[in-house]
């Protein structure tokens, strides 16, 4: 992916949230109050062909893979369908979504990322709250929530993510080409957010934007890549006989994790044995404060931060320069906004960013159209009425990002990058239809870091330079 760059200005290139509150009072359409009584069984509902052993998963690569789901909503806004080893109901309305969650438990559980559970009881480390369940996860919960979900301690990040950011600039422009291309795109944005992610987390930089850097860091990034390329067939086929046969897929998806776990303990060890006597305002620090949590327990939770943190990060800008690209008008609009409201001689700042709607609304839409991660799931605790179906316990519920998202029914002109509909017509909109950070009380633990690292790194890129094209 090519990013193509001008200069506009002289000099180089939690449930207890506001939208939560507004979630909890949306009021449910008529038609899912007046289900049946008796609700129909899980047989009957429809679904894409199913193939013993294997499930739809046939069906899902002839569809394009799971960002074509929407298409096979012709089944309906709810249906089956198998993958794999595990059996799963897809759901694509955000009513259903809603009445669904009203129903969960304190201790809401997600699919079980069986490959993740086997390599942490492999190599006896400590699971995150991405893999944990019950009051295990509750406790981990609970010990990192008003860290990490609070603006007032994420906010201060602002000074160090700026930092990177005045040396991301002038690293980009350095690195394109005489006609102002860059010809990899998302390793350099895998480059940057790994920078601040560590900088932010550990106080400490890796060189990435300059000439010489820690091979350390990129072996990190490559081994984020390979763990997540192994790990969907390690899902949907027995990770149990890969791990038992010691397949070449086994092999990998330890080998990646074992270096991705390598590099954590490295950084954890080395930031905290410097507290009494460097800079004590990274989030290891603050997390750590009380300590609540042991060692091991901060290895398997910063080792989930960091890769998020690189990947997910890396990927939503991505998504968000190319549909810029795409809108030219957007990007004017968007860099008056900007210009208007952060003065040329100051970095922005997380205070001015409560004035910038349009830079916030250009960042959701784009993450409307174009998710991260295509899902998020629930395994059902005891069987329960979703639209009408009774679905058995121990089947997962599988919120299908797509289908809603890419749905005119919820989003008018759902096919066209429009930001402004997130400030004229927000209010219409069903909170339950865009939740690209999950929702409830398994949200995303990052996402007040994250939405801080996008939305002053697009001040950053947009404010400096001015984006034509990607291709």
């Amino acid at each position: 992916m090519m990013l193509y760059l001008s200069a506009l200005l002289p000099g180089r290139l939690s449930l207890k949230t506001s939208l939560i509150s507004h979630i909890l009072h949306y009021h449910t359409p008529s038609e899912y109050l007046t289900l049946p009584r008796q609700p129909l069984p899980f047989c009957s509902l429809p679904g894409p062909v199913d193939f013993p052993g294997i499930g739809s998963i046939l069906n899902i690569l002839w569809n394009g893979g799971l960002k074509n789901q929407h298409e096979i909503m012709k089944f309906g806004k709810i249906f089956k369908m198998n993958l794999g080893f595990f059996k799963s109901v897809q759901i694509g309305d955000p009513t259903m979504l809603e009445t669904f969650l009203r129903t969960e438990s304190i201790y809401p559980k997600r699919m079980d990322i069986k490959p993740w559970k086997m390599y942490r009881d492999y190599r006896e480390e400590a699971c995150g709250l991405l893999i944990l369940d019950g009051q295990e996860w509750f406790q981990m919960r609970r010990a990192t929530q008003n860290k990490l979900m609070k603006p007032k301690e994420i906010f201060p990040m602002d000074l160090r993510i700026n930092e990177v950011m005045a040396d991301f600039i002038p690293y980009i422009d350095n690195i394109c080409d005489e006609n102002g291309c860059i010809a990899d795109l998302y390793s350099e944005l895998n480059k940057l957010s790994y920078e601040t992610i560590c900088y932010v987390l550990y106080n400490e930089r890796y060189g990435l934007l300059q000439q010489t850097c820690k091979e350390e860091a990129l072996l990190f990034i490559k081994s984020v890549k390979e763990m997540m390329y192994y790990l969907g067939p390690l899902i949907v086929s027995s990770a149990e006989l890969h791990k038992k046969f010691n397949t070449k897929q086994w092999q990998n998806h330890t080998k990646a994790w074992d270096n991705i776990f390598l590099t954590v303990k490295r950084c954890i060890d080395k930031s905290l044995a410097q507290n009494s006597v460097g800079k004590r305002d990274h989030l290891l620090h603050v997390i750590n404060s009380d300590n609540l949590l042991t060692r091991k327990q901060l290895y398997g939770i910063f080792a989930e931060l960091q890769i998020g943190g690189v990947e997910t990060t890396a990927n939503s800008l991505m998504w968000i320069m190319l549909h810029l690209s795409r809108n030219k008008d957007v990007q004017q609009k968007l860099l008056e906004e900007i210009q208007s409201t952060c003065p040329s001689y100051q970095a922005p700042t997380a205070s001015m960013l409560q004035s910038l709607p349009y830079l916030k609304s250009c960042i959701k839409e784009s993450m409307r159209l174009t998710p991260t991660v295509p899902f998020t799931s629930r395994t059902l605790e005891e069987d329960t009425n979703i639209g009408g179906y009774l679905i058995p316990q121990g089947t997962i519920a599988m919120i299908n990002f797509h289908a809603m998202t890419w749905n005119d029914e919820f989003f008018p002109h759902a096919q066209e990058y429009k930001p402004e509909r997130w400030m004229k017509d927000k209010h219409t909109i069903n909170p339950f239809a865009h939740t690209p950070f999950g929702i409830g009380k398994r949200m995303c633990i990052g996402r007040r870091l994250a939405e801080l690292q996008l939305q002053l790194t697009l001040c950053w890129v947009k404010f400096e330079n001015k984006l034509l094209g990607i291709s």
